[in-house]
């Protein structure tokens, strides 16, 4: 591949970010969805006692837990509930980037839906974890455990969940798009390696 090839590779890339990230941003109410009822459905498998249900408001959800309060301090009909708010897009903001460096990849059609489809469905999981772990981390080491009926997890629990929502947070979202258009394009990638052994060369 000839070494001015990389710059028409780059520039796609550049003129599709906008246009994935407005589609990324606009969607977000509807994505978000899957992940919503995957973390529904694991945290009423975990902790039933605890969580009452999700809410979903745009791309924004809320996780609502039962509070532990006496009695006397609940108005009558009223139920005593502790909001979790969480922003999703915090957890998948790298999405607009593998569209965009799919889009600017070479594509047949069929391998091109075929490739936005499984990267789309393997960062609605990695943006399902940041959200569980942000709940968890929020619930078990910023709540007192008062409000949450004592509970209490032993200490490499609480180690886990701080290590899962850093992983969660800061390394998956940025990290994760990247290694799916490699793998995805390991040939593609490939063809650009002698390219960055020319730049070097003549830099030297």
């Amino acid at each position: 591949m000839p070494p001015n090839s990389l710059v028409p590779f780059i520039s796609k890339i550049f003129l599709w970010l906008p246009v994935c990230y407005c589609l990324w941003y606009f969607s977000a109410s509807y994505t978000v969805i899957v992940p919503s009822y995957l973390i529904e459905f694991l945290l009423k498998l975990s902790f039933n006692d605890l969580v009452l249900g999700i809410e979903q408001s745009g791309h924004n959800i809320e996780i609502i837990v039962k509070a532990t309060i006496p009695q006397q301090d609940i108005p009558k009909g009223m139920v005593a509930e502790l909001p979790y708010p969480i922003n999703p897009l915090i957890y998948n903001f790298g999405m607009p980037l593998c569209l965009a460096l799919i889009l600017s990849s070479p594509n047949t059609s069929k391998r091109l839906g075929k490739n936005i489809a499984l990267s789309i469905v393997l960062l609605l999981f990695v943006q399902t974890w940041g959200i569980y772990f942000d709940f968890l981390k929020s619930l078990f080491l910023q709540t007192p455990s008062h409000l949450i009926g004592h509970f209490v997890l032993q200490q490499w629990q609480l180690d886990v969940i701080a290590i899962s929502y850093q992983i969660g947070a800061l390394v998956l979202p940025p990290v994760t798009p990247l290694v799916i258009w490699m793998f995805l394009y390991k040939q593609f990638i490939t063809q650009f390696i002698p390219v960055f052994y020319q730049i070097h060369d003549k830099e030297e």
